[in-house]
């Protein structure tokens, strides 16, 4: 088995570990900007749910005013 020396490990994180780092960045970069847009996106659902509700009311009103056939 090959032995690990000091060499070795700091070679290794000078190769790798910009990539790692730039990999968690970014990473938590993109879970931030979904969860922003998640919250965009709700508070957008929410109008439309509540002009919808606005929209199936005056429908039945419409309804109950139209003779029946």
């Amino acid at each position: 088995m090959e032995e690990i020396t000091v060499d070795t490990v700091l070679q290794y994180f000078l190769t790798q570990g910009p990539f790692a780092l730039l990999f968690v960045w970014l990473l938590i970069h993109v879970m931030r900007a979904n969860q922003e847009r998640e919250m965009q996106l709700h508070s957008l659902l929410d109008k439309f749910s509540d002009k919808y509700d606005v929209v199936i009311k005056e429908l039945k009103d419409i309804k109950d005013r139209l003779p029946p056939r």
